[in-house]
């Protein structure tokens, strides 16, 4: 609390008996409080200061919403104290009302606008409205009015990560650790930022520091975990997950934790368990899905086939509208694979990892902005006006193409990845959309079109291919990466992905007219020790007019 239970703009004096009622609340005797606030209200229904203190009391009984009642009642005897104000935004924003909760905050900060706490209040909920760069902003007003403050330093450090600026998280963390060495929140977002730096040595120490602090929070658990992933310790993630999910057991995240180091450490049973466990908790969570569906392939690549193929048929029967269950069960069920993953499923997938996607695929030495950008050197050593960059993502290869090009324009399907791509500030013009309904519309005025990792979306290619050299100028370059397969056409893998083979991408290719000029094998990233192979193509339009169809 911010303040004294019982003082403010509304005390008028002394009053032993109200006095008395904030002595038991201080003193953490909730119950015995509440019914002494009541008493006083039984003799001065309409008395402000009681009306705000009871309310603070049943908020934290867990009563949000009689709470609500209490502080609106006070504010009728004082409507110029911002502590009441701020308290009915808490409670609000605990209701599920963020754009209610935002105006108590806002009418808060009218009467203390340099109240860093409230400034940290308001960006919880305008966070909750998806306005993160305000949220961010209000943070960063918050850090400077209270550096001496933990809480807060430790907040904006949190929003600063979610931004991707993690070297001003780190420091912002470690501000707040000088002032307050054992502040277990800041070490826990220590710990998320050095993991994000891939710093897992780091990041784990300094989970285990929170740990210490505070073993009742489960995100140092979650961080601990995350961190022995990365440094191939599944036993000992697993036991970390495990200790998150007894902390906050109705939080499916340790559960996809625990199925994620179960499918590292060979515990396939654990891994299963935990996948229905984590569906029953959140069975809208596409990432949830996308785990549990990992689990049914690797048994299935262990030898148990048929309980992977019932796990699958219950799996799609109990979630029908589940776009990764539709994406990853027909396999395990003998049933001819998807041509495509759908938009749902694209759009879900990278929604859920928009965050931490950069990281992820940094630790993954993925080469692909790189190997695109290459092809694009050699094919057009001068550069070229206009460039799409189908599947843009996070915009990775934004950078890398940026001097090359004189217009640069990125699409993609995840808003939340789109959101990331703009905070590069490289690209023209952004574009939430599907790439081939997009292209079909377009008329002939790029270039080159780049899709980077986008044809693992795909099975059958023909269609986007008809569509880019549909949109393509005269001489235009596609230039794309594809992972490959040994033989036939095309194959859906268990992570998801599709593969091509190297005789079927040129010959759907030229039958758009498009002709492939390169097709080299590279390494594309590294999964544990594996190098994945994959297919960096440059193709050219030699058509001079005329769509495909």
């Amino acid at each position: 609390m911010a303040r004294r239970i019982g003082s403010g703009a509304a005390s008028r004096g002394p009053d032993k008996a109200l006095s008395e009622a904030a002595g038991l609340h201080q003193a953490g005797k909730l119950e015995q409080a509440e019914k002494a606030y009541r008493r006083i209200l039984r003799r001065r229904p309409n008395d402000a200061r009681a009306l705000y203190c009871l309310g603070i009391a049943v908020h934290q009984r867990r009563r949000p919403k009689e709470a609500v009642r209490h502080f609106r009642a006070a504010l009728k005897g004082d409507a110029g104290n911002p502590d009441i104000h701020r308290h009915l935004g808490l409670a609000l924003k605990d209701l599920g009302q963020p754009v209610a909760a935002e105006q108590a905050y806002r009418d808060a900060l009218a009467m203390a606008p340099n109240n860093a706490h409230i400034l940290a209040n308001l960006a919880t909920v305008l966070k909750a409205q998806g306005r993160h760069d305000e949220a961010l902003s209000a943070l960063e007003q918050a850090a400077d009015l209270a550096p001496d403050s933990p809480a807060v330093l430790s907040a904006c450090g949190h929003a600063l990560r979610e931004a991707g600026r993690l070297d001003e998280a780190e420091d912002l963390h470690r501000r707040a650790l000088t002032q307050r060495p054992d502040h277990a929140p800041s070490l826990s977002g220590l710990s998320a930022a050095l993991w994000r730096k891939g710093r897992d040595d780091e990041a784990a120490q300094a989970a285990r520091e929170a740990i210490a602090q505070a073993p009742q929070l489960a995100q140092p658990h979650l961080m601990l975990g995350n961190a022995l992933r990365r440094l191939k310790r599944p036993e000992e993630a697993l036991a970390a997950f495990r200790a998150a999910a007894e902390v906050s057991p109705a939080d499916p995240t340790p559960r996809i934790g625990l199925i994620e180091a179960g499918q590292d450490a060979g515990a396939l049973e654990t891994a299963l368990q935990e996948g229905r466990r984590a569906l029953a908790l959140e069975p809208d969570a596409e990432t949830v899905h996308t785990v549990h569906g990992q689990t049914l392939y690797a048994l299935r690549a262990a030898g148990y086939a048929e309980q992977a193929r019932q796990e699958a048929a219950a799996w799609l029967r109990d979630h029908p509208a589940s776009a990764t269950a539709q994406h990853l069960a027909p396999a395990l069920l003998d049933a001819p694979p998807p041509q495509r993953a759908s938009a749902p499923y694209v759009r879900a997938t990278f929604d859920a990892f928009a965050e931490s996607f950069d990281e992820r695929l940094d630790t993954l030495g993925y080469h692909g902005p790189q190997i695109v950008t290459q092809g694009l050197r050699s094919a057009r050593p001068h550069g070229a006006e206009t460039l799409l960059d189908i599947g843009c993502g996070t915009g990775l290869v934004g950078p890398a193409v940026r001097g090359l090009v004189q217009r640069l324009e990125g699409l993609d399907l995840s808003p939340a990845m789109l959101a990331r791509a703009a905070e590069r500030n490289v690209y023209d013009a952004l574009h939430e959309a599907d790439a081939e309904a997009y292209l079909s519309a377009e008329e002939p005025r790029w270039d080159v079109v780049i899709a980077a990792d986008v044809l693992i979306y795909l099975g059958d290619i023909q269609p986007l291919a008809a569509a880019v050299a549909g949109a393509l100028r005269a001489d235009g370059l596609f230039i794309a990466t594809s992972e490959e397969a040994d033989a036939g056409t095309w194959e859906l893998q268990p992570s998801g992905r599709y593969r091509h083979s190297r005789r079927y991408l040129a010959d759907v290719l030229a039958g758009v007219g498009l002709v492939v000029e390169q097709l080299d094998r590279v390494v594309l990233r590294h999964e544990g020790d594996r190098p994945v192979e994959a297919l960096a193509l440059v193709a050219r339009q030699r058509q001079l007019q005329g769509r495909y169809t």
